[in-house]
């Protein structure tokens, strides 16, 4: 197989979720190399095969590097430092990804997966804080689902 054929394959099998035989379609050649995107599957394959977090993340920033205008690299990274237990890390990287293509459908996806909160209506007091509370519930029943960038960690 051709590499453009072969990194394809990777791709497709890695978002289907099957991450040891795209980690070998990835590794034959090491044709991850050569395209950003799929060096950032092959990333995410490392995480949850290997179980090497600081290697997955280290090849994601690399290819964010390569590609800071393709969304999917932060996708894949947020997804990483998901596995890893850093969910703010993850957060930040979803809506930085968003900001690029405000309608990409994984990083929404992943966004609300995630449950992340708005900001609080009065940025001075506590979240936990009766006003707060009270104009949050008031402002989420009178308004329908307004941008998907305006979420906190």
């Amino acid at each position: 197989m051709e590499n453009k054929e072969l990194i394809e394959k990777g791709i497709s099998l890695a978002r289907g979720g099957y991450f040891k035989e795209a980690i070998k379609i990835f590794e034959e050649g090491i044709c991850f190399t050569q395209d950003p995107k799929a060096m950032s599957y092959y990333a995410l394959c490392v995480a949850e095969v290997e179980g090497d977090y600081n290697k997955a993340i280290s090849l994601c920033l690399v290819a964010a590097g390569r590609e800071f205008y393709n969304p999917d690299i932060y996708l894949n990274i947020g997804r990483i430092f998901i596995l890893k237990g850093q969910k703010a890390f993850a957060v930040k990287s979803f809506v930085k990804g968003l900001k690029i293509s405000r309608t990409h459908q994984g990083l929404i996806n992943a966004i609300k997966k995630l449950g992340v909160r708005r900001k609080p209506i009065v940025s001075f007091l506590p979240r936990h804080n009766f006003i707060n509370k009270f104009l949050g519930k008031s402002v989420y029943r009178l308004t329908s689902k307004t941008s998907k960038t305006d979420f906190v960690a």
